[in-house]
């Protein structure tokens, strides 16, 4: 500790004896004025130059604006009235009575309901799926025996309809088997 002492008051005495020392007058000048001339420059570590900077923010603000306009909007439905047509010429004109027709109604048509089967993983260890698409396809019905699901040997080669989960990278992860009925 004695040896942390001493060096603390030699700095303390050499900080003592070169307080009253200074650069010459004439060197202090030229230095000013060389800091005063000199061109501010930007270095690659301090970040975006301005000029960049401004051409950002104007693209942020752009984008900000394609998005507010492009944005989607609501649908109101408008309320549909029904009015009775004036009766103008029936007083001037002898106009025979006309028995309504009856109305035709369309059968409605019956939407076929989707029956599905849970997902069956295709891989073992399947990646995190952040983001992914189902796609649609259609298969052999020999694609559902290598799931583990009972076929008929007579119908392996009929085809069927399959929801593929594709990850990220494009990799099918998971399948499901539709129906229609």
């Amino acid at each position: 500790m004695s040896r942390d002492k001493e060096i603390l008051s030699a700095l303390k005495a050499l900080a003592e004896a070169d307080a009253s020392a200074e650069a010459p007058p004439e060197v202090e000048a030229r230095l000013l004025e060389a800091f005063r001339t000199a061109a501010p420059r930007v270095r690659a570590d301090q970040g975006i130059r301005p000029p960049k900077l401004a051409w950002a923010i104007a693209a942020a603000v752009v984008a900000m604006i394609a998005g507010w306009y492009f944005r989607p909007r609501p649908v109101t439905p408008v309320a549909k009235v029904a009015t009775q047509p004036a009766k103008v010429y029936a007083d001037f004109v002898d106009v025979a009575p006309v028995a309504p027709r009856p109305v035709v109604r369309p059968m409605p048509r019956r939407v076929p309901r989707e029956i599905v089967t849970d997902f069956f993983p295709l891989m073992e260890a399947p990646p995190p799926l952040d983001r992914g698409a189902m796609l649609r396809v259609t298969l052999p019905a020999a694609a559902m025996r290598s799931v583990g699901l009972p076929v008929r040997e007579d119908r392996l080669g009929e085809p069927v309809q399959a929801d593929v989960l594709m990850s990220e990278e494009g990799m099918a992860t998971a399948i499901r088997f539709v129906k229609f009925q």
